[in-house]
């Protein structure tokens, strides 16, 4: 599978083509729930690309899928209160600019729904889609000295 790699880890990823007969539009970014991965997609990114006309673009997060795993996940590894936060400012952007993408549509659901939603409130957005998000104020706004920094 192809990937990328992004802070020192390797994200399992999958890009597909917009259809040839499509005009140009703004590619997706598909963003995973929870316990989602791009195997799990399956064939949706390419029904997708054929229905909007897009580029699709789809990654595992890391201890997703065939991404790198989380070492030691239930202690020393485990994931900080805002890795939501972290995957949305140190993350995603690494991943469209290692793509080249400008100015995508972001859909996501869940916690893929939260990790676009943040980037959407600041960087330049086609669209952002979010279903299922976690959205309270107490989830937006990130302790100050976390590591994460928005962009």
């Amino acid at each position: 599978m192809p990937a990328v790699h992004v802070q020192g880890c390797r994200l399992d990823m999958q890009a597909v083509a917009a259809p040839d007969a499509a005009p140009a539009a703004a590619p997706m970014v598909l963003l995973h729930e929870g316990l989602g991965s791009v195997s799990m997609w399956r064939d949706w990114p390419s029904r997708v690309a054929r229905a909007t006309g897009r580029a699709i673009w789809v990654h595992s997060r890391r201890g997703y899928g065939q991404s790198d795993a989380v070492t030691d996940v239930r202690r020393s590894g485990r994931l900080p209160p805002d890795y939501l936060h972290r995957e949305a400012w140190n993350v995603l952007p690494v991943l469209l600019a290692q793509w080249g993408l400008q100015c995508p549509v972001l859909p996501g659901h869940s916690n893929g729904a939260s990790i676009a939603l943040l980037p959407a409130s600041r960087l330049p957005v086609q669209a952002c889609i979010g279903n299922a998000c976690h959205a309270t104020m107490r989830t937006w706004m990130a302790p100050a000295g976390n590591g994460a920094t928005p962009g």
